[in-house]
Order: structure tokens, then sequence, then C-alpha cells
């Protein structure tokens, strides 16, 4: 069959060009050494201990929910992190955090309790110190207290009532909670282990992602260098239909693609230590995805661009950005940018390799796939449509 014909050499062809070989097999191994091994810092986790904080309170408020934020203060679990010491100003707390005689600083403003009292906002004024640590210690103790009054003040406003009675008894039992309360939370896990990816695991997946997608801009360039170099008019004055010769080609650097999964898989295992899960054959179907949008992706340059520069240009674009919003070459913090980077290839391709690792639920694992498969169908549908317009022809 002519199209297994032109898979074939098309398999041969690339073989014999070592730059091929060099970046489709070698470049992605060596970028995951040396990121693996330069980044494993930054992506251990630990457990820190907790130490108590000191903590300056200047407590202005005189009215009724003094004497229950008292109680607060004086709580065993607010003690077990918080060392706190009443002073008289705002100024003398700022000095004495400059000095480092206090680590973390509240200020209480004079008419919190009227302000809770007629349902308003009553916002606390919290000077952090210079340990970030300390300070969300602090912060989450506080929050505590602020969560407790914010639900009993609204339970007043909605029952139109001006007593603060209520309020100051469930603040003040807020501490009195004991084990013994039912539980209406059940904890559980996502994943089957407590574990976390490694550097060297987290780049493996992120650099095979990556030159898979570069693989499509090799294929690109081979689909283009039959136009440039006056071969597809050959080809196509043979008695095969130009479609054969596209998917032949097509075909055979998927096959190619494959041993490059293959090879950075195997080789990162035996000698880096990834493990990539135990169920090889989701991971197949997860790189087949994305084998099949690298594909889509080259067919829909190559119709559109008219010059080798052209593919590159767009197609390292694309990568670059994708890899980067995606968090391929370093982790994001939560914001604009990660949420972009859920509309990428490589985000599910990445993320799906995470769950593996991480021996997640097949559930979890199945959303991600899903999408990715999705999204490559779609690209696939797009070069369909958009080479039954353009056709593969000089």
């Amino acid at each position: 069959m002519p199209i297994w014909t032109i898979a074939k050499y098309e398999i041969i062809r690339k073989l014999r060009i070592r730059y091929v070989l060099l970046i489709q097999f070698l470049m992605p191994l060596l970028l995951i050494f040396i990121l693996g091994s330069a980044l494993s810092g930054a992506f251990k986790v630990e457990d820190k201990e907790l130490k108590s904080v000191k903590v300056d309170i200047v407590q202005s408020d005189t009215g009724a929910l003094r004497e229950s934020f008292q109680s607060f203060l004086e709580s065993p679990e607010t003690q077990k992190h918080l060392q706190t010491h009443v002073i008289s100003s705002r100024e003398e707390a700022i000095k004495r955090l400059k000095d480092g005689e206090a680590e973390f600083a509240v200020i209480v403003p004079i008419d919190f309790s009227a302000q809770v009292q007629a349902g308003k906002a009553a916002p606390w004024e919290m000077i952090l110190g210079h340990d970030y640590l300390q300070n969300l210690t602090a912060q989450m103790v506080f929050r505590t207290y602020f969560d407790k009054v914010n639900q009993i003040q609204a339970i007043q406003i909605t029952a139109r009532t001006s007593s603060l009675e209520p309020l100051k008894q469930a603040v003040g039992e807020s501490s009195q909670i004991t084990s013994a309360s039912p539980s209406f939370v059940r904890v559980g896990q996502l994943a089957a282990s407590n574990s976390n990816y490694t550097a060297m695991q987290y780049y493996a997946a992120s650099i095979l992602v990556m030159f898979l997608l570069y693989s499509g801009m090799i294929t690109a360039f081979s689909l283009q260098s039959e136009k440039e170099n006056h071969t597809l008019s050959r080809l196509n004055g043979m008695p095969i239909h130009e479609y054969q010769i596209l998917l032949g080609k097509i075909i055979g650097n998927m096959f190619l693609s494959i041993g490059q999964v293959a090879v950075i898989v195997g080789a990162t295992r035996l000698f880096y230590g990834v493990d990539w899960g135990s169920h090889i054959l989701t991971l197949f179907l997860i790189c087949l995805c994305m084998i099949v949008a690298s594909m889509s992706l080259a067919i829909i340059v190559m119709l559109f661009s008219k010059s080798d520069k052209t593919i590159a240009t767009i197609f390292q674009m694309i990568i670059l950005i994708m890899t980067f919003l995606s968090g391929g070459f370093t982790q994001l913090p939560d914001g604009f940018l990660k949420q972009l980077g859920s509309y990428t290839l490589n985000y599910w391709g990445m993320q799906s390799m995470f769950q593996l690792m991480l021996g997640s639920e097949t559930a979890i694992v199945g959303h991600h796939l899903l999408i990715l498969g999705c999204m490559a169908m779609g690209l696939s549908l797009i070069a369909f449509l958009i080479y039954r317009k353009g056709g593969y022809h000089e």
C-alpha cells in the first residue's frame, strides 16, 4: 500500500539524518538531567515546626467584645501559637517590631464592638514582622476569631437583634470545642500516596511534552522540503492520491515520535530513576494524544507557510509560549498566567503524567486524558478542513 511505503521511507530517511537523532532523542535526556539536577531543591516538600510568635496587642476597644477577645487570647490553643503582650500605642508596637522585641502586632480599633453591633465592617490593623512564616501563623490564628465573630454577626443581622450577648458567649466558647464533637468532614486524599513529584519527574514530563511538539515542527519541515526540492510534483505525478502522500509522511513521523517516547521514558526510568507510574498503557495514550496534536499542528502550520523560516518562527512561538504558560520551565504562582496555562496542550499533557506519577484515582487521570484527547481531536479536525481547502501540492 502506498501509504505504508511512504511511511517506511520517511522513517529510513529521518534515521539517516544526525541532527534529527540529536534533537529528538539525545537533547531531551540532556535537558531533563540538567534541569532535574539543578532545580531539585525547589521541589522538596518538608514539614516545618511552627514556633510561637511574639505578638504585641494594642487594645483600644472598651466595648462588649473586649472581654471575649481576652478570653480568646488566654485560651490554651491560642497560647500554643502566640505569646501576647499588651502595649499602649501603635508607635510603641512599631518600635518594638523594629528592635526585634516583637514579631507581630495587632491594633484593635476603639470602635470595634460598636461597629460589630451595628453590622458594619470592623477591620483590625495587623503590622507584619520580618519572618513570613511567623506572620502567616499569627494571621491564621487571629483569623479563627474573625471567622467566629463574622458568623455570629451574620446570624444577629438576620435575626435583627442588637444584643451582643450571644456573640460574646459564642466567641468565648470557640476554644472549648473538644474532640468528642462529631465531625462532618471526611479527610481523604486524591493520590495513592502523600508524596509529591520530584524535580526529575517534573522535568521529565515537561521536556517529553515539549519535544513531542518539536517533533511536529520537524514533520512540518519534512513536508515543506518536498515542495522546495520539487519532489512533491513528481510524487503527485504518480498514480497515488496526494492525501496518501501526506498521510504516509505523517504516519512515518508518528512512529518516530513513538520511538522517541519509548527512549525517553525508558532511559529516564533506567538512568535517572524517574517513576512514571504503573499504568504504562495510559501513559502511551497520553503521549499518543500529544503526537496526534503535534502532527495536526504540523499540517496546519505547513499549509499556511511558504518557507522553513516561517514554519520555525510559528512553531517556536507556539511551543515556547505554551511551555511557559503551562509551567514547563518553572512552576508559576497562582494568577492570570497560570489560568491561561490551562488552555494549552502542554498543561493537560503534563498534568495527566503527573497524576500517573502520583498514583491518582482513575477518574482523575481519565478527566485529564479526556480533555487532552478532545484538544487533539479538535486540532485534527481543523487540519482536515484546512487540507480539504488547500491540499498538499506545489
